[in-house]
């Protein structure tokens, strides 16, 4: 087995949380190895070669990894090599709480970096940090890419929805279209038991599906739909009023750049007549915050007891096609990265972090990817306008904005060659594309 800079250890349950880690290390050169993906042959043998060849060891840890016999083990395994100076090992905190007296004995005299208590970006650009001196790499810049590019470490708000963009118009329709049926057991499971229930819909930019989402619901009496649109608090209005069900459900316009959430949930609940909100749903919304701890610490002191939430986000981390001879879906999937308008591409694997460290008491990953298996034609042509007409859409949006950005003609001259080649591979019957949409279903 060659060198390995970087052995990731982690119970399954914050396999998430360890993808991420290595989706970073990575793209800044450093080599890591972590299971089941690096896995060769036997299971055991392979875990035990890779602890040899390691030269720094980071545990992602918290109590239920401090119990783990399996963490455990790697944990000793590598504590052996510490004590012939052969490794460093970083314990990389997740969440408080009470460690096992093993673990303990193994990490206390350690220094730890905390990801439980600030900003998870923080804590990796400090681990990426404390690994440059150790393997000895020169520093890239944790906010630019080579090429000069924001990458998506930084997360920036990105209100990049107007609703004169028909593409973006009609691919968010389409979107929620094929996910309805998809997500409405979700829905069922957390309303049950619910009654008069208090509805917090956060960023609707797809008015029409925002209210098809609510409008049977028995268990629901009230709904505030916020959105930075304002032409979609215009059309989400229309909606309810033709329906006759705009005096407890409506549309409020909300800007986070300009007002805090803070002020503007106490009027949002007068206006509605009510005390608190016992649902909570955030489709494609993490992806879009700043800082998402930050703005859902706020919102969660406006939450009933027993409030619970529905939560629906991406990761590309997730994404793949089979079969890709070519290497087209490979290559557009390199493109996000460069799409400044398209927000924070790998939000899905930090949500269960983010919520247990907002005091969750059960977080469920309901789905993992959504793929193509089994769909009919129309439903998969769905899912491709949904997870690729973006792409070309936005790079025309950038490349208007800055005429001279060569990475984004360049990307358009690409696609303008092979889009239609994409399309047609992903119509045929032998082929399975694994979207990135990450669902989570949570209570507090």
């Amino acid at each position: 087995m060659s060198s390995i800079d970087v052995f990731i250890s982690y119970q399954h349950e914050s396999k998430l949380i360890a993808d991420n880690i290595c989706s970073v290390l990575e793209s800044k050169g450093i080599r890591c190895w972590y299971a089941p993906r690096d896995v060769r042959g036997d299971y055991a043998t392979s875990i035990v070669e890779a602890i040899e060849n390691c030269k720094v060891f980071v545990l992602v840890l918290n109590p239920v990894a401090s119990e783990s016999p399996h963490v455990l083990n790697e944990v000793e395994m590598a504590y052996q090599r510490i004590l012939k100076g052969e490794i460093t090992i970083i314990p990389f905190k997740v969440e408080d709480g009470d460690f096992s007296k093993a673990m303990e004995y193994y990490v206390k005299r350690l220094h730890w970096i905390d990801a439980a208590n600030g900003s998870f970006e923080k804590a990796i650009l400090e681990l990426y940090e404390k690994l440059v001196p150790i393997l000895g790499l020169e520093k890239i810049s944790g906010n630019i890419s080579a090429e000069g590019h924001e990458t998506n470490l930084v997360r920036k708000s990105n209100q990049y929805y107007t609703a004169d963009d028909l593409v973006e118009v009609k691919r968010l329709y389409g979107e929620e279209s094929f996910l309805y049926d998809i997500e409405r057991p979700y829905y069922d499971r957390l309303f049950y038991n619910k009654k008069e229930a208090v509805v917090l819909d956060f960023n609707v930019l797809c008015p029409y599906h925002a209210v098809k989402k609510f409008a049977d619901r028995t268990e629901v009496s009230k709904v505030a739909y916020l959105t930075y649109s304002e032409a979609s608090v215009n059309e989400g209005n229309e909606l309810l009023e033709q329906n006759g069900d705009n005096v407890n459900k409506k549309f409020f316009h909300y800007d986070l750049s300009t007002t805090r959430i803070e002020d503007a949930l106490p009027k949002i609940l007068k206006e509605l007549n009510a005390t608190g909100f016992d649902f909570l749903n955030l489709t494609m919304s993490i992806m879009d915050f700043q800082n998402p701890f930050k703005i859902l610490n706020k919102i969660k002191k406006f939450l009933n007891p027993g409030a619970v939430a529905f939560v629906r986000d991406v990761d590309d981390g997730v994404v793949f096609a089979y079969p890709d001879e070519a290497g087209l879906f490979k290559q557009i999937k390199e493109f996000y990265k460069y799409d400044t308008l398209s927000g924070s591409r790998e939000s899905g694997r930090q949500i269960y972090d983010l919520m247990k460290k907002l005091g969750a008491i059960d977080v469920r990953l309901e789905r993992c990817g959504i793929n193509t298996t089994g769909m009919d034609y129309y439903r998969k042509k769905l899912v491709f306008e949904s997870w690729f007409s973006f792409i070309p859409n936005d790079f025309k949006i950038m490349l208007q904005r800055d005429p001279k950005d060569k990475k984004a003609k360049e990307i358009l001259e690409w696609i303008d060659e092979f889009y239609d080649d994409l399309e047609e591979q992903f119509s045929q019957p032998n082929f399975m594309f694994n979207s990135g949409y990450v669902i989570y279903t949570v209570r507090f």
